[in-house]
């Protein structure tokens, strides 16, 4: 269980980053504007170089074997959280807000939240299998997750697939690791000097958008504590028993298990307001559930470690 333990450990310094966020927002320190600005250079610039670094690695067997089980794990958690999604949230026993429900069960905080997290616990390696999650996660949410929320798929959302940062960053890192193409030290320093800044601009960045909810008016919304329960604990509980009959390496199922895990998307709240959904629910979602992950995360981890030592 120590792993576990450390993980208790960094979400406890994840909540106070958070916190801090919270108080630069009250303070004026950050507008709404400003926290926007700043979580585009996350996503955008610092996310990117972080995983691009990551596959900064000598070509290993068990890291290529890590790296495609992770693709088909991550593969599997999705279609789990899709399908608890679909069938727990219908248009007829909840009303509009269905389909943001089923976008924030499905959808995972994986890049902003998972990767700080599994990076303090198995650093590099753990940020080079995530990516799989990643992408997995880009590729369904501008496809399946539009479609979802606004009833219909363009051209245009399969185009911002590719042209995600992080899609960008990983097949270009994938590249670089397979050909075995190695940055020079005067390069990959300040690269890495970057990729630092992820886990406290981040933690920061969800302080900043949960600072702008009314947890007091959320709090009291039955639907939340439903979404989060199906996102938080039924949806990772569900995927640890299908990751039982891959037998994979610990660290690679861990990982996993961290970016299922992981709180509502941030794009949640981007496309209830893009697609004329409930942008405020979409808010407070984000918001209970962030809160609500500092401890189901550590609890989904010990379980799924429970489960492993018993196959």
């Amino acid at each position: 269980m120590d792993t576990a333990i450390i993980l208790v450990k960094q979400t406890v310094i994840m909540f106070a980053l958070i916190l801090f966020g919270v108080f630069l927002f009250k303070k004026g320190v950050f507008s709404k504007r400003g926290g926007k600005q700043l979580s585009d250079f996350v996503i955008s610039a610092v996310c990117p170089v972080l995983i691009f670094t990551s596959f900064q690695k000598e070509l290993d067997e068990k890291l290529v074997d890590g790296l495609l089980t992770a693709f088909a794990m991550a593969t599997a958690a999705h279609i789990v959280l899709i399908v608890t999604g679909t069938v727990l949230f219908r248009r007829k026993n909840r009303g509009e807000n269905y389909a943001i429900e089923r976008y924030a069960v499905a959808y995972s905080n994986c890049a902003f939240l998972g990767i700080p997290l599994v990076s303090a616990v198995y650093g590099t390696e753990g940020v080079f299998y995530v990516t799989a999650y990643i992408a997995l996660f880009n590729l369904l949410s501008w496809t399946h997750g539009v479609m979802t929320v606004s009833g219909n798929v363009s051209f245009k959302s399969l185009l911002n697939v590719v042209k995600s940062p992080a899609v960008i960053a990983t097949a270009a890192g994938i590249v670089m690791f397979f050909t075995q193409i190695r940055l020079p030290e005067i390069v990959l320093e300040p690269l890495n000097y970057i990729a630092s800044l992820n886990t406290p601009l981040a933690m920061v960045v969800s302080g900043i958008m949960i600072a702008q909810s009314d947890l007091k008016k959320a709090v009291k919304k039955a639907g939340i504590y439903l979404t989060c329960g199906a996102k938080l604990i039924l949806g990772p509980i569900l995927i640890m028993l299908v990751f039982m009959l891959f037998r994979a390496d610990e660290t690679v199922v861990n990982t996993m298990i961290i970016a299922a895990s992981a709180p509502t998307a941030a794009s949640t709240i981007m496309f209830a307001n893009k697609y004329g959904g409930d942008g405020v629910y979409a808010s407070e979602i984000f918001a209970v559930s962030t809160i609500m992950s500092v401890f189901t995360i550590p609890l989904m981890l010990m379980l799924s470690q429970l489960m492993y030592s018993l196959i």
